[in-house]
């Protein structure tokens, strides 16, 4: 599988290597809490689409503009209106998993920083690959991955935010065979400063063969219900 890894920025932290989910989620030595892995691009374009709907715009011919305010109101929106909607503890933990998008990690570490106050990790996908299909389905996979890591984990209770139903999983899941290079952004709360490192996640085959069967626990907002909240 041929991919190009993107360059990290100075004053990242150093890459290492992590050959499990639950390596990201626990807590400097913590009992994980209830996690909630969100498909951001999944849930983020679904917001954008009745935003636009909502004011009669074709969000087709809008959806490479406004990315930077539109992700603001996003999150505003998930913080408060979402969460209380589907009924989450604010005490969650909360891991947004995205594709690398170039010029606007600023954009994610301000809500980062904006949110310090609730328990939350971005995930972003550093890796482009030329496959077509592995790098429109890259955060997809690892969303699923994650979960599937992480369900029979003692003392970890895993919820999927995502609406995409994932029904085109077996013509990619086994393809990703090469580890995979993860920008994580998070607040460090003793520190009270944003964190960052780039981690080389290592993809166990065992867990991808068990993704293709997999069925989520999910706690979405069905795309026709959003307006409800906007």
């Amino acid at each position: 599988m041929s991919k190009v890894v993107s360059n990290r920025r100075s004053g990242d932290v150093k890459e290492t290597s992590i050959n499990s989910a639950p390596s990201i989620v626990a807590a400097e030595g913590k009992v994980a809490i209830r996690t909630y892995i969100v498909d951001f691009f999944n849930i983020f374009s679904d917001f954008r689409e009745i935003k636009y709907k909502q004011s009669n715009v074709d969000f087709h011919s809008v959806k490479h503009n406004n990315k930077a305010q539109d992700t603001k109101d996003f999150f505003d929106l998930f913080f408060t209106k979402y969460i209380e909607y589907v009924q989450i503890d604010t005490s969650s933990r909360f891991i947004f998993v995205m594709k690398k998008l170039y010029g606007y990690e600023h954009i994610l570490e301000e809500i980062v920083s904006k949110y310090q106050m609730f328990d939350i990790k971005l995930m972003i996908i550093e890796d482009r690959y030329n496959n077509g299909l592995l790098d429109k389905n890259k955060d997809d996979f690892l969303c699923q991955y994650i979960f599937q890591s992480m369900k029979n984990v003692e003392h970890i209770d895993c919820r999927l935010i995502s609406n995409d139903k994932y029904r085109d999983r077996q013509e990619y899941v086994r393809l990703f065979t090469s580890d995979m290079s993860i920008k994580v952004i998070k607040w460090d709360k003793k520190q009270k400063k944003l964190s960052a490192s780039t981690v080389c996640f290592e993809v166990n085959k065992h867990v991808g063969d068990a993704i293709i069967c997999q069925k989520y626990n999910r706690c979405t907002i069905p795309k026709h219900k959003l307006p409800k909240i906007l």
